[in-house]
């Protein structure tokens, strides 16, 4: 399984696989230190037992990081292309899940320039007013202030895009700086 960095096309996808395959390992192997123990002493009450109980903690962490995944559906190719074709010198992060106080949100792409994120979901459960605040709070932390908005219907989205890429300004090299550093903020705000 190759390595998807958070961001890249195909990042939830791989995520959830990768965060899969952690809790099947995790459960599996307090499992196995149950039943030796069981077998060792013919009884649940040992340190091995113990042990396990134990490591159920971090297991449970990965089952977590799992299920939080799971509702959030991943950007698709023809959505990915038709971004790209329109972006221009804008940022673009796909596959996010963006973390607040109240819930996850699920974002499929966003685009950013040095004064907004465009973000789309397809989620109609995704709480727009939830996502722009929690990403406006995230910014002015970090000393950033932009628009941010978040659509849920694809024309719209692409059409917002494609006049945001035309008028942006690339030759100010302050606006390629600060359109870097809001879509490292970004990041780091999603899981």
């Amino acid at each position: 399984m190759k390595k998807v960095e958070k961001g890249e096309f195909g990042y939830l996808a791989y995520k959830k696989s990768r965060n899969m395959i952690k809790t099947i390992i995790a459960f599996a192997v307090v499992l196995v230190i149950f039943i030796i123990g069981f077998i060792i002493w013919k009884s649940k009450n040992n340190y091995l037992t113990m042990l396990a109980v134990v490591l159920v903690l971090p297991a449970a962490k990965f089952a977590v990081s799992y299920f939080v995944l799971i509702p959030h559906k991943n950007c698709d190719e023809e959505l990915k292309s038709a971004i790209e074709e329109r972006k221009g010198e804008l940022n673009s992060v796909y596959d996010l899940v963006v973390s607040n106080k109240q819930k996850p949100v699920g974002i499929m792409a966003a685009v950013i320039s040095d004064n907004q994120i465009l973000a789309y979901t397809s989620a109609a459960k995704a709480d727009k007013n939830l996502f722009e605040t929690s990403v406006k709070e995230f910014l002015k932390n970090e000393k950033l202030t932009c628009a941010v908005l978040l659509y849920k219907d694809k024309d719209t989205y692409l059409e917002k895009v494609k006049n945001a890429a035309l008028n942006f300004d690339v030759s100010k090299e302050n606006s390629l700086d600060r359109k870097q550093y809001i879509t490292d903020a970004l990041l780091r705000m999603s899981m």
